[in-house]
């Protein structure tokens, strides 16, 4: 009798030792690190990785702000900011484009350099972030688009810190 309580117990432990299941989960993490400056969402947040335009029939596309901050680690450079390349949404067969206007507290964005003063966007000094900037997109020419399907497009803003 005594044996098969041992037996028994070494079944039991032996069952419940093979029966503990294991799942490993992999998450890659990545960073995009530039040590002088970054642009966020007002929150400290990264900027979505899209956004969609409404269009209106009759109408066109309606404007789409976000509330950003430009942060730097100099506390007193100014920033350069440009777009890559003209932001143009394209039609995915090819047969149909719509030019944007990227704007940034109001400034208009272009590839040439626009110079944001440092006194301006941060008031408070550095530390917190700029001031809260909209960075909007609108359709550069408002006005109905005739030309129906899916569009999309890519806008690559460019932040350097001024070396003066």
């Amino acid at each position: 009798m005594k044996n098969k309580l041992k037996v028994f117990s070494i079944a039991s432990l032996l069952a419940v030792a093979c029966s503990s299941n294991a799942v490993e989960r992999t998450i890659t993490v990545n960073a995009d690190i530039d040590s002088t400056v970054d642009l966020t969402l007002s929150s400290g947040d990264p900027l979505p990785p899209s956004i969609d335009m409404q269009y209106l029939p009759g109408k066109g596309l309606s404007d789409n702000s976000l509330h950003v901050k430009l942060w730097t680690n100099s506390a007193d450079k100014d920033l350069i900011v440009q777009l890559a390349t003209p932001v143009i949404l394209r039609q995915k067969d090819g047969t149909g484009t719509i030019p944007l206007k990227v704007t940034l507290n109001g400034t208009e964005l272009s590839p040439s350099e626009t110079t944001l003063t440092y006194a301006t966007i941060f008031p408070n000094g550095s530390a917190n972030g700029s001031a809260i900037l909209p960075l909007t997109f609108s359709q550069a020419t408002p006005g109905p688009i005739t030309t129906a399907g899916k569009y999309s497009g890519m806008a690559d803003i460019l932040i350097t810190q001024s070396t003066k």
